[in-house]
C-alpha cells in the first residue's frame, strides 16, 4: 500500500499544474523580453485586433515606398550626373572650336577633333551604362544597350562626310541619318525602346518622369555634332568651315536642350525628397500608433521574467519535495 496521503497527491497534482503554467508564461515573457511585443495580441488590444493589423500593414505601405523612392532618387541622380557630364563636355569642345576657327588655327581644329572622338566613346559608353540589370537610357526597352558601338556611328559618318560633294550635300544627308526614322541613326545606332520608361509611383496614385532616352532630342543633337567634328578628316570637298559651323551648331544647341530636360528631372527630383521626408514623418506616427497597442515596456518585461525564474525555482523545489514524500520519510 502506497504511504503517500491523498491530500499529498493532490497537492503534487495542483503544484505540477502550476508549474506547467509557469513554464509556459516564462516562455512567453521571455519572447516578449525579447520582441518588446505583446505575445497575445487580441488581449492586449481587448478584442480590437484589426486596428493592429490596419497599422500594421500602412506601415508596410510606407516603407515600401521609402525603399521605392530610395532607388527612383538614385536613378534620377544618376542620370543627372550622366546628362550633365555630356553637356559639358560637347559644350567645352564646341566652345575650343569655335574659338580655333575663328583664329584659323588649323593645329586646333585637328586637336578638337580627336576630342570630338574621345568625347563621343565617352558619350556612348555613359548613355550605355546600366544600373543594377537596368540599362538607364533605352526607354522601355531595359534590357539591353540602348546604343550600338560608338565606331559604328563614326564609321557612318566619315562614309557620308567622304562621299559629299559638298557641305550643303553632307548636312542634307546627316539630316536624313539622323532624323528620318528609316534614317541610319533610328534603325542601326539606337537599340532602345520605342517609349520612354514607365512613371515611377512616389505616392498613391502620383507619378513623375524622371527618364531620359539616349534618342531625346538634346542627347542626339550633341551626339551628331560630335559625330561630325569628329569626321572632318574624311571630308573631301573644300567648304569645311559650314559643316564644322553646323557640328558646333548642334552641339550647343543640343546644350541648351539638355539643360532644359535637366531642369525638369530636378524638379521631379526635389518632389521625391518631399514625398521621402513625408513617408518619414508618417512612418513615425504610425510607429508610434503601432507601439502603443502592441509594444511591451523592456523593464516590466524584464522584471516579469525574473520573477517568474525565481517562482519557477521553487516550484521544482516543492515538486521534489512532494515527489518524495512518503510515511518513511515523515517518521524518521
Amino acid at each position: 500500500m502506497s504511504s503517500t496521503s491523498v491530500p499529498d497527491i493532490l497537492s503534487f497534482t495542483k503544484l505540477s499544474r502550476n508549474v506547467s503554467g509557469l513554464r509556459t508564461r516564462l516562455d512567453t515573457t521571455r519572447t516578449e523580453t525579447t520582441t518588446g511585443r505583446y505575445e497575445d495580441v487580441t488581449a492586449q488590444t481587448k478584442g480590437d485586433v484589426g486596428s493592429v493589423h490596419l497599422l500594421k500593414k500602412a506601415i508596410g505601405d510606407v516603407q515600401y515606398f521609402q525603399s521605392s523612392l530610395l532607388l527612383v532618387g538614385s536613378r534620377a541622380q544618376i542620370t543627372q550626373t550622366t546628362l550633365g557630364n555630356i553637356g559639358s563636355q560637347g559644350s567645352r569642345i564646341a566652345t575650343n572650336l569655335l574659338s580655333a576657327v575663328g583664329l584659323e588655327d588649323e593645329s586646333t581644329v585637328n586637336i578638337l577633333t580627336g576630342d570630338a572622338r574621345a568625347a563621343l566613346l565617352n558619350t556612348f559608353a555613359s548613355l550605355n551604362a546600366k544600373f543594377g540589370e537596368r540599362a538607364m537610357f533605352g526607354g522601355d526597352e531595359t534590357d539591353q544597350a540602348p546604343l550600338a558601338p560608338a565606331t559604328q556611328l563614326i564609321a557612318d559618318i566619315e562614309a557620308i562626310m567622304a562621299g559629299a560633294t559638298d557641305a550643303a550635300d553632307a548636312q542634307a544627308q546627316l539630316d536624313t541619318y539622323f532624323d528620318d526614322p528609316a534614317g541610319g541613326f533610328a534603325t542601326t545606332i539606337y537599340l532602345g525602346g520605342t517609349n520612354r520608361s514607365p512613371a515611377v509611383e512616389i505616392g498613391p496614385g502620383v507619378r513623375i518622369d524622371i527618364s531620359a532616352k539616349a534618342d531625346d532630342p538634346a542627347i542626339k543633337d550633341i551626339i551628331r555634332g560630335l559625330a561630325t567634328i569628329a569626321s572632318l578628316s574624311s571630308a573631301t570637298f573644300t567648304d569645311r568651315d559650314a559643316i564644322i559651323a553646323n557640328g558646333i551648331d548642334n552641339v550647343l544647341d543640343g546644350e541648351t536642350k539638355l539643360t532644359e530636360q535637366r531642369a525638369l528631372i530636378g524638379v521631379s527630383e526635389a518632389r521625391v525628397e518631399a514625398a521621402i521626408k513625408r513617408f518619414e514623418l508618417e512612418e513615425t506616427v504610425l510607429a508610434r500608433l503601432f507601439n502603443a497597442k502592441t509594444a511591451r515596456d523592456p523593464f516590466e518585461a524584464a522584471s516579469e521574467l525574473q520573477l517568474l525564474e525565481t517562482q519557477l525555482e521553487a516550484s521544482y523545489l516543492m515538486t521534489a519535495r512532494l515527489a518524495r514524500l512518503s510515511l518513511a520519510n515523515f517518521i524518521r
